[in-house]
Formats: C-alpha cells, structure tokens, sequence
C-alpha cells in the first residue's frame, strides 16, 4: 500500500482541514495495489468503514475514478461511473470526491477521498485545494526518485522541481499545516457550528494563509542551500531544527534568513549563519 508516515501530523492537519472543508462523513486515505483497495487512514464515522479494512480493488469507488470516471458524484446510485460499485451498497454511498495520491516516480499509489450517505455537492474550488492538500500526503511518500533543484531568479531564490512533482515544496505545506502558524493574519477557528459554506471559506482562508508562508520558507531554503552546498532537503530539516530549539516558527526564522542575504548584520544561529 502507501509507504508513508500517515500518522504524521502534519498528514492529520491536511486530513482535518478536508474534513472540515468538505462537511463529509467519513473522509480517508486509501492505498491502493493491483488487486487490493485499503482504508489506511480514516476520519469520522461510517458504519462498517475503519482503519485497516481491505476491499478487492474493482470493488471500490477509487478504482473507477482511477479508470477515468468523475471526480465527484452526489448521486452515486444515478451516475453510470459509479453505480455499479459494490461499496455503494455495501456501505449506502451517495456522495464521493476522491483525488489520486502519487509517489515521486509518478505511480498513483492511493487516493484521497470522502463519502458520505447524504447528498453533498463538491464545488470546482474545494476539488483545488484537496489537491494541494494530496501534495501534503504526497511529501511523506518514501520515495527517492523525486530530484529538487534550486535556482537564483530576478525575483529572489526559488525552489523548483525537475518534474511536475514539487516534493520539498509540499514538505515545506505540510510543517506549515502542522504548527501552530499563529499571527494576527490567521482566521479565527470558532467553536460554534458552522454551515458547508463557512467551513470551505475558513479552510480556503487557512491554506491561502500556510501557501504565503511557504513562499517564505521556500526563499529561504534557496539561500541556506546555496549557502551551505546543502541539498534544499537537509536545508529546509536544518532551518526547521533551528526554528524548534529555539521557540521561533519556522516562517518567522525564514525571514531573518532571506535578510541576511542583503544584510550580513542579521544574527542568526550559528548553524544557519555558515559563510555569506
């Protein structure tokens, strides 16, 4: 199945923030072999759905949007992609959105998914962001195919992919996703119960916000690998190490380091400070 750290928190802050966006019962990772279809992470509840449960692939809704069938259906038992699936009925599906989950070499190794026994509509806009919130998933894949490079441009340092996979790109959302990003720019997270519509308003909010931080955080990667000979990898684990001893969010450290490289005045750690 997936050879990855599900468990990460960062991968259960990527899982929470669908949840919360899509309003769904259940929403899940499943791995995916040739012959065999798993729930490998799940949040919520869904009779008979749970960790750990394998189905024979062609049984289940993953396996017909991997064929080609719709991303999303509300109405599983009227759309000809998805009716005759065996997990309609075995577990009384009416809506599904699921979207593929690649490792580096650009099999598709699971998918990212939710159901629900109710009606609920999947808007164009929610589709774009579970995407990049696969691309969380997608980072704690163990897979040493994918290949980052590092580049100077008129705007400032970029990190960049040789392939359309971005891997320490999505490393850097999934931190992001994971800490505590704080700050007077964050949207609040009421207690209170929210409509589908405040749910994907609040998500979008929350993501946009973890997206500009990574522009940061990436910019700076760009400095410490040029700096350090690092490969933006080990750059990015050594700035979040720095950030962590030393209490600071890693976007916050970030943007010392981005101003260090106009103004060798700038104090930093010792271990990020290296030549300039």
């Amino acid at each position: 199945m997936i050879n990855a750290d599900l468990h990460h928190a960062a991968v259960g802050a990527a899982l929470t923030t669908a949840a919360d966006m899509l309003g769904m019962e259940v929403v899940f990772i499943g791995g995916l072999t040739e012959d065999e279809f798993a729930f490998e992470r799940v949040v919520g509840e869904l009779p008979g759905v749970e960790e750990g449960l394998t189905l024979p692939r062609t049984d289940s809704f993953c396996h017909r949007l991997l064929a080609g069938a719709p991303t999303s259906t509300e109405d599983a038992a009227s759309d000809p992609a998805y009716a005759d699936a065996p997990a309609r009925v075995a577990f009384g599906i009416t809506s599904y959105v699921g979207i593929p989950i690649h490792a580096g070499d650009g099999r598709v190794v699971g998918t990212l998914c939710g159901v629900d026994r109710g009606r609920v509509p999947v808007p164009v806009d929610t589709v774009r962001i579970l995407r990049t919130l696969a691309g969380v998933i997608e980072a704690h894949i163990e897979d040493g195919s994918c290949r980052v490079v590092v580049r100077r441009t008129p705007t400032g340092w970029q990190v960049g992919h040789d392939a359309e996979h971005d891997l320490t790109s999505a490393m850097v959302l999934a931190d992001l996703l994971a800490e505590d990003l704080g700050g007077p720019s964050r949207p609040p997270r009421p207690d209170e119960t929210l409509s589908e519509v405040d749910r994907l308003q609040i998500a979008v909010a929350q993501l946009e916000h973890a997206l500009a931080a990574r522009v940061v955080v990436e910019q700076a990667i760009g400095v410490l690998a040029e700096r350090q000979r690092l490969s933006p990898r080990a750059a990015f684990e050594r700035l979040r190490k720095a950030a962590r001893s030393r209490g600071k969010k890693v976007h916050d450290l970030a943007r010392m380091v981005i101003a260090s490289a106009s103004d060798p005045s700038v104090p930093l750690p010792p271990e990020l400070a290296g030549r300039r």
